[in-house]
């Protein structure tokens, strides 16, 4: 039986540390006794770190999603 491996994230501070192709998380907080909720996921495709602004290609819809960083944190997934 095989494990599924859980992936090592990383919380991203500045936008400008991604690079296209980078997998990510964006996670939102629910509230102080629970754990953030993941609410999009797949790789950058273009950044804006002047806006707070990440597009990827989300893995789930396979569209095009914008993140914008004050409403959301965003985790680089290795």
């Amino acid at each position: 039986m095989l494990k599924e491996a859980k992936a090592h994230t990383r919380r991203v501070r500045a936008l400008d540390q991604l690079h296209r192709g980078d997998e990510i998380e964006a996670r939102l907080s629910v509230g102080p006794n629970y754990d953030d909720v993941i609410i999009r996921r797949g790789s950058v495709e273009e950044t804006a770190p002047g806006i707070g602004v990440v597009w990827i290609m989300d893995h789930h819809t396979g569209m095009r999603k914008a993140i914008n960083a004050d409403e959301c944190s965003v985790w680089r997934v290795a």
